[in-house]
């Protein structure tokens, strides 16, 4: 208790002393919301869980399909989700990360392969480009960070290749652009950015100029073969270096990341046992790719689909905790940062004294022995 009254008191000092900068915090939830097609009672719990757990963002998914057909058309879109989003963001005090997906179907380039046909690549991707465009207007001053489909290098989820990929992304940040010319583009986080082939292609797509349409990088970090949080922070350098090779200066976010509560799939022999080995993780994890340039790193609110991904959701578990703590730690140290390069020395010794003691609650949690 007398270590949370510290801390508390170091923050109203710091509140005091120096203001917080626009951009305070780089934790956020990759929280698997679906605007078409979840009840509004689930939507507002996980609001309401990625605000708990100290998020500046939340990712959720804005389908494209679910607006510009069915109960909506291409001449009478049904905003209806959106702005539901919209009004929980605001409610619970969070930035929305908007994820463009879902092809309609009559601009997919395969309508007729099913389920798989939003995942298709558009067949007109300038009419892609003008209903990204749309959306961002529609959602302008609300929702200003746009990520232009998931996971594009994996073809579970997307069915196009890195040509069709590159026009889509430059047809959506021209129009967004003109739409909402504040918003960000985000590009598509890749699953594999240790393979750098892809997207050497998608820079290459002649009349595209893909390296020049987007503001933000994006990468998704996970042990897929034994490892350790180290190598996922080389992964994400190499990334870095390789969009500075073609002229990219903007920030880089992890738009997805996360650890298996699931001894099964714990890759890294060092965080192995289940709950408390993923908050082990977690807690060298985030703070380790923050430092190694990540502006944002969004992990795992929820358990969800299958596999590895049925337990890599800190909801519930210890790693929820340490995840507010370490969101904590990053914003103290940021302002620290902010205020010793500005000459507030006072102000950084304050803050820099309350990151270390969050970082030591923090790391309570992952071992297990804080109480309550």
């Amino acid at each position: 208790m007398t270590q949370h009254r510290s801390i508390a008191a170091f923050a109203v000092a710091v509140a005091l002393v120096a203001p917080a900068p626009a951009e305070a915090a780089v934790v956020s939830s990759h929280a698997m919301v679906y605007t078409c097609c979840m009840p509004a009672a689930e939507k507002e719990r996980i609001f309401s869980e990625a605000s708990a757990s100290g998020a500046e963002f939340i990712r959720v998914d804005v389908e494209l399909n679910g607006i510009f057909e069915g109960s909506g058309s291409r001449e009478q879109p049904d905003w209806g989700k959106l702005d539901e989003v919209i009004r929980l963001a605001r409610r619970h005090d969070l930035k929305v990360l908007g994820l463009i997906l879902g092809v309609p179907g009559w601009l997919s380039a395969c309508p007729d392969r099913g389920e798989d046909a939003p995942r298709c690549a558009a067949r007109d991707p300038a009419e892609f480009g003008r209903l990204a465009g749309e959306v961002a207007a529609h959602a302008r001053g609300s929702i200003e960070h746009w990520e232009i489909l998931n996971e594009p290098d994996a073809d579970w989820a997307f069915k196009g290749g890195p040509e069709d990929y590159a026009r889509m992304l430059s047809a959506a940040y021209d129009a967004i652009e003109q739409g909402a010319p504040e918003a960000q583009v985000v590009m598509g986080g890749v699953e594999r950015p240790w393979e750098h082939g892809w997207v050497e292609r998608v820079f290459a797509t002649p009349g595209a100029d893909a390296a020049r349409k987007f503001d933000i990088g994006a990468v998704h970090l996970r042990l897929h073969v034994p490892g350790t949080p180290g190598d996922l922070a080389r992964v994400l350098r190499g990334w870095r270096a390789l969009l500075a090779g073609h002229g990219f200066r903007g920030p880089t976010w992890v738009t997805e990341h996360g650890y298996p509560a699931d001894t099964a799939f714990q890759r890294d022999p060092a965080y192995r046992g289940g709950d408390l080995a993923q908050a082990g993780f977690l807690r060298e994890s985030v703070p380790l790719l923050a430092g190694s340039g990540a502006a944002e790193v969004f992990v795992t609110l929820r358990d969800n689909l299958w596999g590895e991904y049925l337990s890599e959701g800190i909801v519930g578990r210890p790693s929820f905790h340490v995840i507010q703590q370490v969101a904590s730690q990053l914003l103290f140290e940021r302002l620290a940062a902010e205020s010793s390069g500005a000459g507030r020395q006072v102000a950084a010794a304050l803050q820099e004294g309350a990151a270390i003691g969050h970082e030591r609650l923090a790391g309570r949690f992952a071992s297990g022995s804080a109480q309550g």
